[in-house]
């Protein structure tokens, strides 16, 4: 996962980071977050170069809002539709959020996955809802929704990952986030962003010993 952000002198800068750039790390982290939705955040980058277009044929635009929510209001009308039949079925209601949140819907997703979890809390829908909780700017509530999704279900990795994601990017608590990251390891120990968690668990494990408001030469978070 890269980050753009620049060393920082104090640890008391570092407690106070905006939640625009949370919003925009989030972009990085939104495959992994929203399991490689059809579309993709807009902060998210990628090292592949698309192909050109072919001579003659002009690109096709990007999706407008508007568009991508006439796609996503065209995918879950059937879903709607059992829905009435059923309004308390939370794989539904959960299903219609992913679908909504996968277009980017982000007010509609938090109404079905807060539904759903209103029925029954599973921990895959908590930790969609959380992401929007914090691209939306609330990323105590985020973090506690985590929280809510790791007490049902301690051993689900994309929880834990997130988790410790949040809890350091966002709240600078290097403590919180090596314990979530370690336990992710120990269930996920040939996972793929192994380096990547092993980079920020060092990075967070130089900051262990700082108090608020220390001058510090050590890298930023």
């Amino acid at each position: 996962m890269e980050t753009s952000d620049q060393s920082l002198k104090t640890w008391n800068n570092t407690q106070t980071f905006t939640m625009g750039v949370i919003c925009l790390m989030l972009g990085i982290a939104a495959g992994y977050l929203l399991h490689a939705p059809a579309t993709a955040s807009a902060g998210a980058t990628t090292s592949a170069v698309a192909p050109a277009p072919a001579p003659g044929n002009p690109p096709h635009p990007m999706p407008s809002a508007a568009d991508l929510k006439r796609m996503a209001d065209k995918q879950v009308a059937p879903l709607l539709e059992q829905l009435q039949k059923n309004p308390k079925d939370a794989d539904l209601l959960a299903q219609i959020g992913h679908s909504y949140l996968s277009a980017q819907q982000f007010q509609s997703a938090q109404q079905y996955l807060e539904e759903a979890a209103s029925v029954k809390p599973q921990p895959d829908a908590l930790n969609e809802l959380a992401f929007i909780y914090v691209k939306l700017g609330d990323l105590d509530k985020g973090i506690a929704t985590l929280n809510r999704a790791h007490k049902i279900d301690p051993k689900n990795s994309k929880v834990l990952f997130n988790l410790g994601y949040f809890e350091w990017k966002g709240k600078a608590d290097p403590k919180a986030a090596i314990a979530a990251w370690e336990a992710y390891l120990k269930l996920e120990p040939k996972s793929p962003k192994r380096p990547e968690v092993e980079q920020m668990m060092a990075q967070a494990k130089r900051h262990l010993s700082i108090a608020p408001g220390t001058k510090t030469d050590k890298p930023a978070m």
